[in-house]
């Protein structure tokens, strides 16, 4: 049996005062809520013009519906 002198320590690893295990343990909860808060974002501000000339107007491939085309005709009458 070999003699101890005292407790083996162990520094955790830590990113600004928090146990990286523990950050890595709410990745998936903060990505949950990162993905609904994205939505509600969308949602709301879906008929806002400004949101949709600057994002929704650039989105690839659904971008299209929310390009408004006014009928030349139709506008001086």
């Amino acid at each position: 049996m070999a003699y101890v002198s005292g407790p083996v320590l162990k520094n955790a690893a830590t990113f600004g005062g928090y146990h990286v295990k523990s950050i890595i343990s709410y990745i998936p909860v903060l990505t949950i809520w990162g993905v609904a808060g994205g939505a509600a974002l969308a949602t709301f501000t879906e008929n806002w013009p400004l949101f949709q000339k600057t994002f929704y107007e650039k989105i690839p491939v659904i971008g299209n519906h929310w390009i408004k085309e006014v009928d030349p005709e139709a506008a001086q009458s």
